[in-house]
Protein backbone atom coordinates (compact mmCIF):
# COMPACT_ATOMS: atom_id res chain seq x y z
CA UNK A 1 0.00 0.00 0.00
CA UNK A 2 1.35 3.26 -0.83
CA UNK A 3 1.58 6.38 1.56
CA UNK A 4 1.53 9.58 1.02
CA UNK A 5 2.47 12.47 3.01
CA UNK A 6 -0.68 15.02 4.45
CA UNK A 7 0.51 18.76 4.12
CA UNK A 8 0.46 20.12 8.30
CA UNK A 9 0.09 23.80 9.03
CA UNK A 10 -1.23 24.91 6.15
CA UNK A 11 -2.88 28.05 8.05
CA UNK A 12 0.89 29.36 8.87
CA UNK A 13 2.33 32.30 6.59
CA UNK A 14 5.81 32.01 4.93
CA UNK A 15 8.79 32.76 6.70
CA UNK A 16 10.56 35.24 4.77
CA UNK A 17 13.37 37.05 7.05
CA UNK A 18 14.69 34.24 9.52
CA UNK A 19 11.96 33.06 12.16
CA UNK A 20 9.76 35.92 11.20
CA UNK A 21 7.01 36.59 8.02
CA UNK A 22 6.80 39.53 5.90
CA UNK A 23 4.58 41.54 8.05
CA UNK A 24 6.16 41.02 11.69
CA UNK A 25 9.69 41.85 10.33
CA UNK A 26 8.09 44.89 8.86
CA UNK A 27 6.56 45.92 12.78
CA UNK A 28 9.79 44.83 14.39
CA UNK A 29 11.63 46.84 11.83
CA UNK A 30 10.14 49.98 11.34
CA UNK A 31 9.98 50.34 15.34
CA UNK A 32 13.67 49.67 15.55
CA UNK A 33 14.37 52.20 12.91
CA UNK A 34 12.08 54.82 14.56
CA UNK A 35 14.47 53.65 17.52
CA UNK A 36 17.12 54.59 15.91
CA UNK A 37 16.33 58.18 14.70
CA UNK A 38 15.14 58.76 18.22
CA UNK A 39 18.57 57.91 19.69
CA UNK A 40 19.91 61.22 17.75
CA UNK A 41 16.39 63.16 18.18
CA UNK A 42 15.43 63.29 22.11
CA UNK A 43 18.31 62.68 25.24
CA UNK A 44 18.85 59.47 26.68
CA UNK A 45 15.42 58.90 28.95
CA UNK A 46 13.25 59.84 26.48
CA UNK A 47 14.82 58.07 23.60
CA UNK A 48 14.79 54.99 25.99
CA UNK A 49 11.10 55.70 26.75
CA UNK A 50 9.90 55.45 23.49
CA UNK A 51 12.07 52.83 22.62
CA UNK A 52 10.13 50.73 25.76
CA UNK A 53 6.81 51.39 24.39
CA UNK A 54 7.67 51.26 20.71
CA UNK A 55 9.13 48.17 21.25
CA UNK A 56 6.51 46.93 23.16
CA UNK A 57 3.89 47.61 20.70
CA UNK A 58 5.75 46.90 17.61
CA UNK A 59 5.90 43.15 19.67
CA UNK A 60 2.58 43.39 20.29
CA UNK A 61 1.26 43.54 16.78
CA UNK A 62 4.11 41.30 15.22
CA UNK A 63 3.54 38.19 17.55
CA UNK A 64 0.18 39.10 19.83
CA UNK A 65 -2.77 36.89 19.49
CA UNK A 66 -6.37 37.82 21.05
CA UNK A 67 -8.37 34.56 21.33
CA UNK A 68 -6.38 32.51 18.25
CA UNK A 69 -6.90 36.16 16.25
CA UNK A 70 -3.76 37.85 15.06
CA UNK A 71 -3.53 41.29 17.03
CA UNK A 72 -3.73 43.27 13.57
CA UNK A 73 -7.00 41.95 13.13
CA UNK A 74 -8.07 42.42 17.11
CA UNK A 75 -7.28 46.51 16.44
CA UNK A 76 -8.77 46.57 12.90
CA UNK A 77 -12.40 45.37 14.26
CA UNK A 78 -11.90 47.88 16.96
CA UNK A 79 -11.85 50.87 14.81
CA UNK A 80 -14.07 49.83 12.96
CA UNK A 81 -16.34 49.36 15.68
CA UNK A 82 -15.35 52.91 17.27
CA UNK A 83 -15.40 54.68 13.89
CA UNK A 84 -18.57 53.50 12.74
CA UNK A 85 -21.83 54.72 13.64
CA UNK A 86 -24.13 52.89 15.30
CA UNK A 87 -28.14 52.84 15.39
CA UNK A 88 -30.21 50.25 16.94
CA UNK A 89 -34.30 51.46 17.02
CA UNK A 90 -36.85 49.20 18.61
CA UNK A 91 -40.44 49.82 17.61
CA UNK A 92 -43.05 47.80 19.31
CA UNK A 93 -45.93 47.26 16.74
CA UNK A 94 -43.13 47.05 13.42
CA UNK A 95 -45.59 44.33 11.72
CA UNK A 96 -48.44 45.90 12.19
CA UNK A 97 -46.86 49.63 10.63
CA UNK A 98 -45.25 47.13 7.43
CA UNK A 99 -48.65 45.47 6.95
CA UNK A 100 -50.37 48.99 6.85
CA UNK A 101 -47.33 50.19 4.59
CA UNK A 102 -47.33 47.51 1.74
CA UNK A 103 -51.09 47.34 1.64
CA UNK A 104 -51.05 51.05 0.75
CA UNK A 105 -48.20 50.11 -1.43
CA UNK A 106 -50.10 47.44 -2.69
CA UNK A 107 -53.11 49.72 -3.04
CA UNK A 108 -51.09 52.11 -4.82
CA UNK A 109 -49.67 50.26 -7.72
CA UNK A 110 -53.03 48.95 -8.42
CA UNK A 111 -54.48 52.32 -9.04
CA UNK A 112 -51.32 53.72 -11.06
CA UNK A 113 -51.61 50.22 -13.23
CA UNK A 114 -53.75 49.77 -16.77
CA UNK A 115 -56.36 47.49 -17.48
CA UNK A 116 -53.85 45.32 -19.80
CA UNK A 117 -51.33 45.01 -16.71
CA UNK A 118 -53.91 44.60 -14.32
CA UNK A 119 -55.22 41.67 -16.67
CA UNK A 120 -51.96 40.35 -16.71
CA UNK A 121 -51.37 40.02 -12.96
CA UNK A 122 -54.67 38.27 -12.97
CA UNK A 123 -53.99 35.81 -15.26
CA UNK A 124 -50.51 35.33 -13.56
CA UNK A 125 -52.33 34.83 -10.19
CA UNK A 126 -54.81 32.73 -11.40
CA UNK A 127 -52.02 29.93 -13.61
CA UNK A 128 -49.92 30.20 -10.72
CA UNK A 129 -52.65 29.41 -8.29
CA UNK A 130 -52.27 32.50 -6.32
CA UNK A 131 -55.58 33.43 -6.24
CA UNK A 132 -57.06 29.80 -5.48
CA UNK A 133 -60.06 29.67 -3.39
CA UNK A 134 -59.61 26.74 -0.53
CA UNK A 135 -63.38 26.80 -0.07
CA UNK A 136 -63.96 26.17 -3.51
CA UNK A 137 -61.58 23.52 -3.67
CA UNK A 138 -63.05 21.71 -0.52
CA UNK A 139 -66.25 21.70 -2.08
CA UNK A 140 -65.18 20.16 -5.27
CA UNK A 141 -63.09 17.41 -3.90
CA UNK A 142 -66.32 16.76 -1.48
CA UNK A 143 -68.67 16.86 -4.40
CA UNK A 144 -67.07 15.27 -7.53
CA UNK A 145 -64.27 12.81 -6.43
CA UNK A 146 -62.11 15.38 -7.43
CA UNK A 147 -58.09 16.97 -5.28
CA UNK A 148 -55.98 19.13 -5.68
CA UNK A 149 -52.70 18.56 -7.43
CA UNK A 150 -49.57 20.86 -6.91
CA UNK A 151 -47.03 20.64 -9.75
CA UNK A 152 -43.76 21.69 -9.64
CA UNK A 153 -43.91 25.03 -11.01
CA UNK A 154 -46.59 25.91 -8.13
CA UNK A 155 -49.25 25.88 -10.19
CA UNK A 156 -52.31 23.72 -8.58
CA UNK A 157 -54.96 22.37 -10.65
CA UNK A 158 -58.15 20.18 -10.13
CA UNK A 159 -57.53 16.68 -10.61
CA UNK A 160 -59.50 13.09 -10.76
CA UNK A 161 -58.73 11.21 -7.78
CA UNK A 162 -58.62 7.72 -8.80
CA UNK A 163 -58.24 4.44 -5.94
CA UNK A 164 -56.40 1.64 -7.61
CA UNK A 165 -56.49 -0.40 -4.78
CA UNK A 166 -59.99 -2.05 -5.36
Amino acid sequence: MATFQVPQFIDQKPKIVGPLTLQQFAFVGSAALLSFIFYYTFDTFLWIFFSIVLGSIALLLAFGKVNGQEATIVLKSLFKFLLEPRLFLWEKNFSEKKKEESAESIASVRNTMSIQQKLKSITLNITTGKAFSPKISQETQKKEGFQVATFSTGEKKFVKKVDYSE
